[in-house]
C-alpha cells in the first residue's frame, strides 16, 4: 500500500509541475500545497500583453526585457508531447470549400461563361450583318427591338456579380493557404482567421498586405495583386463593351405586307388630274431596278441602238423606304424602252417663220416630208408605204455666251399614218411586238440651203460653203403597254436618291453626276451597286394591270400615256436649251421642257454623244413620273416581301469584347490556380466556418494575447506593437500539421 501511495504522489507531482509550467503562459503559476491542494500565484511579466501599461495619453508603455517571454516559450516547447504524433487527416475538398464555396465556383462560372457566350453571339451576329451574311432570328429580335444595349449591360453585370464572390473566395482560400504553408506573423493571425471565415467578402488586397512582407509568400503576393487589380478593372466592363458600339445600317428581317399595285375593277378609282409631264418637275429621281438580257442582237453600226434594257419601278411612295430597300419580291411594272436612232431621209423640207398671233408659238418652223424608207433594216420604220410629215419649231434665237446647252428641239410626227407594228420584231420581255414611236431631234444652226445624209444617227444640213446648219436624227422609242411582272429586286441600301439641281438660268451640262451615275453614265452599267440601284430578276409575267385581265383596260392606260407624251405638245415639239433661249417671254415660258428634263437630256447627250441613250433616259423619266403619279390611285392589293436597311446600334469592332474576355479568362485562370493550391496545400482549413477558424488560432502560443485583448481592450495596432517589441513578429506562425490543428511557431 505504501508503494502504491508513493506512485500516486509522484504522478500528481508531475501533473502539478506540468500545469504550473503551462499556466506561466497565462497570468500566474499553480503550486502544490502541503495538504495536496493547488494554489495560484499571479505574476506580472513584461512578455504578457496585459502587463502593458498606459499613460493618460493612451499610449502603451513598452518594456525592453524579453527574457521571461522566452522562458515561457521554452516551457511551451517542452510540453510538446514526446514521440510520434498522428498527422492531421486531410479534410475532403467539398468540406474545406463548403457548400457556399462550391456554389460560388460552379454557379458563378456557369453564369460567366453563359454571359460571355451571349456577348460573343451578339458580336458574331453583328459581324455577319455587316458582311450581309445570314444571322440568327434571336439576334434580329435583340437588335431591332432595341434590346442590344440592355443585353450587353446585363451580361457585363452578370460577369461582375459572379466574379466578385469568386474573387473573395480565392482571397479566403489564400488566407487559408498561408498559415498552413509559409505561415505569418503573430499579429496577422487574427485577420487571416477572419478572412478564412468570411469567404464571401474577403478582399485580395487585405491578404496581399498581410503576406507582402514574407519572402516565402512572394508567389502568393503576385497572384493576390493580379486578382485585386483585375477585379478593379472588371468594374468597367460595361464601359469597355460600349466602346465597341456604334450606329450602323444593316438589313432588317424580311417583312411580308400588302401594297396596292394595279387596279381592282370592283373598286372605285379616283380620277387623277392630268399634268403636263414635259413641263413638270419630277418630284424625285426615283430609284429603280435594272437588268439586261445576257445576249441580244443590236442594230448596225450606223444606227444608235440602246438594246433591250429592263427596268422595274419600285411601288413604294416613301423616299426613305425606297433608299433603304435591299430586297423586294412581288409584282410591279417593268419597262423595256429600247430606242434606236437613224439619220432621216428627207423628200423635201423648208423653213418658214410662222406668225401664229401668239408670242408663245410664233417662230421659225421646219416643214418636212420624210421618205418612207427612214428606219432600219429588220427594225422599225417611219412609215409603211408613204411619206410621213412633220411641222416643228426650231431654235433661231439663243445666247450661247454662258451656256453649254445644244439648241435642240424634240419634235413629234403627225401620227395619222405611222407604220403599223412589226409583228416579227418582238419585245423579249413581254413577248409582244414592239410599239415603236418616232420622234425627231433637231440641233439648230444657221440658214438652210441643202440636205446631205451622213454616216451614223445624225443627218447634217449645210450651206453652199459647207457650213453646218443643223443636225437631225429620227429616234424610234418603244412605248410600253404597262403590264405587271412578278419580280425580285436585290441590292444595297443607299444614303439618298439624287437631288434636283437644275434651274432655269443655271443649267449646266456637267452637273448632276449622281443622277448620271444612277442611269449608268460614268459607271459600269452592270454594276448596280455602284449606281445605287437594285438588280432585277423577272420571275414571271406579264399580267394585266386590271385584276380581271381585260385587255381593254390596258389599252386605255396605254392611250393615256401616249397622249401625255406624244400628242400633247406646243409648237410641234419641245426645246431643251432653257438657259440659252431668248426672245418673247411667252416663248421662254411655254416652249422649253422643264429644266430638269433639259438638264437630263443635255447631260446624257453630251456625255455619251448618243441620241438614242438621251431619248431613252428622258422617256424613262417620264414613265417614272407617270407611275409614281398614279401610285396613290392603285386599288389592287398585292402581297409582297421586303427587306429594308435600318440604322441600329450594334457592335462594330471586337476590341472591347476581346479585352473583357481576356479579363474573364485571366480571372478563371487565377481562380483555378488558387483552388489547386488550396487543394494541395491545405488539410484542416474549412472556409466560411467562424468557430472552426477561431478555435484553430487559440493555442498555448496565442492564448495570452487572446485573454489580454479580451480583458484590457487592446486594439490591433497595440497587439502589433507588442508583438514587435517582444520580437514575436520575427517568427512565423502557422497551423500545426498534427492532430491538434493549433497555431504553432515555426
Amino acid at each position: 500500500m505504501a508503494d502504491r501511495a508513493e506512485k500516486i504522489r509522484g504522478c500528481i507531482g508531475v501533473k502539478v509541475v506540468i500545469m504550473a509550467q503551462y499556466s506561466q503562459v497565462h497570468q500566474g503559476v499553480y503550486e502544490m500545497g502541503s495538504g495536496g491542494s493547488l494554489t495560484y500565484h499571479s505574476t506580472s511579466t513584461p512578455s504578457d500583453p496585459s502587463s502593458y501599461g498606459y499613460f493618460a495619453t493612451g499610449k502603451p508603455v513598452p518594456f525592453p526585457t524579453n527574457i521571461e517571454f522566452e522562458d515561457s516559450q521554452r516551457l511551451i516547447q517542452q510540453n510538446v508531447p514526446a514521440g510520434p504524433q498522428r498527422p492531421v487527416q486531410r479534410q475532403p475538398l467539398r468540406r474545406r470549400l463548403g457548400k457556399t464555396g462550391l456554389t460560388i465556383i460552379i454557379l458563378g462560372t456557369i453564369v460567366i461563361v453563359a454571359a460571355c457566350a451571349i456577348l460573343v453571339y451578339l458580336w458574331q451576329g453583328a459581324e455577319k450583318a455587316r458582311n450581309r451574311m445570314p444571322r440568327g432570328k434571336e439576334w434580329d429580335r435583340i437588335i431591332f427591338d432595341n434590346y442590344v444595349a440592355n443585353v450587353a449591360t446585363l451580361c457585363s453585370a452578370a460577369i461582375r456579380v459572379s466574379m466578385i464572390p469568386q474573387t473573395c473566395l480565392t482571397a479566403a482560400s489564400m488566407a487559408a493557404i498561408v498559415p498552413e504553408t509559409a505561415g505569418c506573423r503573430l499579429s496577422d493571425l487574427a485577420r487571416l482567421s477572419i478572412s478564412r471565415a468570411s469567404s464571401i467578402d474577403t478582399s485580395p488586397w487585405a491578404i496581399f498586405l498581410i503576406t507582402k512582407g514574407n519572402r516565402k509568400t512572394l508567389f502568393h503576393c503576385i497572384i493576390l495583386l493580379f486578382s485585386f487589380l483585375l477585379s478593379q478593372a472588371m468594374n468597367f466592363t460595361s464601359t469597355i463593351l460600349l466602346f465597341d458600339f456604334e450606329t450602323f445600317p444593316i438589313a432588317a428581317p424580311m417583312v411580308a405586307k400588302s401594297i396596292s399595285v394595279g387596279f381592282d375593277i370592283s373598286k372605285d378609282t379616283a380620277v387623277f388630274s392630268g399634268v403636263s409631264y414635259w413641263q413638270s418637275r419630277p418630284s424625285a429621281h426615283w430609284r429603280f431596278a435594272e437588268t439586261r438580257p445576257s445576249s441580244q442582237k443590236l442594230a448596225p453600226e450606223d444606227v444608235a441602238d440602246t438594246g433591250d434594257v429592263y427596268r422595274a419601278m419600285i411601288p413604294i411612295a416613301d423616299a426613305n423606304d425606297r433608299t433603304s430597300l435591299e430586297y423586294y419580291s412581288g409584282p410591279t411594272i417593268v419597262t423595256n424602252m429600247r430606242t434606236a436612232c437613224v439619220a432621216p431621209t428627207f423628200n423635201n423640207a423648208k423653213f418658214e417663220y410662222v406668225y401664229t398671233g401668239s408670242n408663245a408659238t410664233e417662230g421659225l418652223y421646219l416643214h418636212a416630208e420624210f421618205n418612207s424608207s427612214t428606219g432600219r433594216e429588220s427594225g422599225p420604220s417611219i412609215n409603211g408605204s408613204y411619206p410621213a410629215t412633220l411641222s416643228c419649231r426650231i431654235n433661231n434665237e439663243w445666247d450661247q455666251t454662258n451656256s453649254t446647252s445644244w439648241p435642240i428641239s424634240l419634235c413629234s410626227f403627225n401620227a395619222k399614218a405611222l407604220a403599223p407594228k412589226n409583228n416579227s420584231f418582238t419585245n423579249p420581255l413581254s413577248r409582244h411586238p414592239y410599239n415603236f414611236h418616232p420622234v425627231l431631234l433637231l440641233n439648230a444652226s444657221d440658214a438652210l440651203h441643202q440636205l446631205r445624209p451622213m454616216n451614223g444617227p445624225w443627218m447634217t444640213a449645210t450651206n453652199e460653203n459647207g457650213t453646218q446648219l443643223f443636225q437631225a436624227s429620227v429616234c424610234f422609242l418603244s412605248q410600253n403597254t404597262p403590264l405587271l411582272y412578278n419580280v425580285a429586286m436585290t441590292g444595297r441600301g443607299m444614303a439618298s436618291e439624287p437631288t434636283s439641281i437644275a434651274k432655269w438660268k443655271t443649267l449646266q451640262g456637267k452637273n448632276g453626276t449622281n443622277l448620271l451615275k444612277q442611269l449608268g453614265i460614268g459607271a459600269s452599267a452592270s454594276d448596280t451597286e455602284a449606281r445605287d440601284i437594285l438588280d432585277l430578276k423577272v420571275l414571271s409575267g406579264p399580267e394585266s394591270m386590271a385584276d380581271t385581265g381585260e385587255e381593254d383596260w390596258d389599252d386605255f392606260i396605254y392611250s393615256l400615256i401616249h397622249f401625255s407624251l406624244f400628242d400633247y405638245r406646243i409648237s410641234g415639239g419641245w426645246a431643251f436649251n432653257n438657259d440659252a433661249l431668248i426672245g418673247w417671254f411667252d416663248t421662254a415660258a411655254s416652249w422649253p421642257a422643264h429644266p430638269e428634263h433639259s438638264h437630263l437630256f443635255q447631260s446624257v447627250l453630251q456625255e455619251t454623244d448618243d441620241p438614242a441613250r438621251a431619248v431613252q433616259e428622258l422617256f424613262f423619266r417620264f414613265y417614272q413620273m407617270i407611275f409614281h403619279d398614279t401610285l396613290p390611285y392603285f386599288t389592287q392589293q398585292q402581297a409582297v416581301s421586303t427587306i429594308n436597311v435600318k440604322h441600329v446600334l450594334i457592335p462594330s469592332r471586337w476590341t472591347g469584347l476581346i479585352i473583357v474576355l481576356s479579363g474573364v479568362i485571366l480571372h478563371l485562370a487565377l481562380m483555378l490556380v488558387i483552388i489547386i493550391m488550396f487543394m494541395a496545400s491545405t488539410k484542416s482549413s474549412i472556409l466560411g466556418n467562424a468557430w472552426h477558424d477561431v478555435s484553430q488560432i487559440i493555442s498555448p502560443e496565442t492564448s495570452a494575447v487572446v485573454e489580454a485583448v479580451s480583458s484590457s481592450g487592446m486594439r490591433d495596432v497595440d497587439v502589433a506593437k507588442w508583438a514587435k517589441s517582444t520580437g514575436s513578429d520575427e517568427y512565423m506562425y502557422g497551423l500545426s500539421t498534427y492532430a491538434d490543428n493549433k497555431i504553432r511557431r515555426r
